[in-house]
């Protein structure tokens, strides 16, 4: 049993120590700015515009103020927008809204139409839009930002102004590391995880070479053939596909910008 036991030991380090170097290489490279806002052209100071009137005045100058400290960090223009436009009641309304507004405006950190974000949430229809463009949009996927926006709009009905905060904490995060903040490695995790696939591993080989071979010359004539092909043909035909439901009914997102920008967008109807 000695044997066994250092068997299993030395198979979850070295599981261990794979898992962990290949976590390691696939980890994005962090991010963080270094360089100055160079955008001259916009002239709009304010970045957390509350014309559907959703926080107060301390919620919109605290805002304003993690704003400002993730613009630096990460050198990328970040925009808050609620409005009550009537007339935008489609995923493509409030997405070319969006980027229009963006454009319009300048907003960017290294130029206009440049490096930023913006989030617009028309309180009117329920649509939500978050825009990314230049180094937002290539730190951001798709699926990042619907990730972001779908975490906001679980709670802008009721919290808007910490749902907006979680726009700005996620992004901003996501963006510096190259990874989801909502999901981190954990190295007792990814430990386990060995020791459970080592001991399964070594417990297999064991079976393996403690058993004996049952296999009768018989399994392998016509009949046991014939046996195995109709089980094959029993597994099979309890196979389903199943169509992943569409995220674009209420409640649910649209991913994809146009005209070089990034984007997500949800509805809260």
């Amino acid at each position: 049993m000695g044997k066994i036991w250092r068997r299993i030991l030395i198979g979850i380090v070295i599981l261990a120590a794979i898992i962990g170097i290949v976590a390691k290489l696939l980890e994005p490279e962090e991010y963080t700015n270094t360089k100055p806002r160079q955008n001259t052209e916009c002239t709009i100071t304010q970045r957390v515009l509350d014309e559907a009137g959703k926080m107060t005045d301390k919620q919109k100058k605290d805002l304003e103020a993690l704003i400002a400290e993730k613009e630096q960090l990460i050198g990328c223009d970040i925009v808050i927008l609620t409005i009550n436009e009537p007339g935008l009641d489609s995923y493509d309304e409030i997405r070319d809204y969006t980027q229009a507004y963006y454009e319009d405006n300048k907003f960017g950190w290294n130029k206009a139409n440049g490096d930023g974000i913006i989030y617009v949430d028309d309180w009117e229809t329920g649509y939500t839009w978050m825009c990314t463009t230049g180094l937002a949009k290539t730190r951001l996927d798709d699926t990042d930002t619907e990730q972001i926006v779908d975490s906001a709009n679980e709670i802008v009905n009721d919290n808007p102004y910490e749902a907006y905060t979680s726009i700005v904490n996620n992004a901003a995060t996501m963006i510096q590391t190259g990874r989801s903040s909502y999901v981190q490695i954990n190295p007792i995790i990814v430990f386990l995880a060995a020791a459970v696939i080592g001991a399964i591993f070594v417990g297999v080989q064991l079976i393996g070479h403690g058993g004996k071979d049952t296999v009768l010359r018989s399994t392998y004539a016509k009949g046991g053939v014939q046996m195995n092909e109709k089980q094959d043909i029993f597994l099979r035909s309890h196979v389903t596909r199943t169509k992943r439901p569409s995220k674009s009914s209420g409640g649910g997102g649209k991913v994809g910008g146009t005209g070089g920008h990034g984007g997500a967008g949800g509805d809260i109807k």
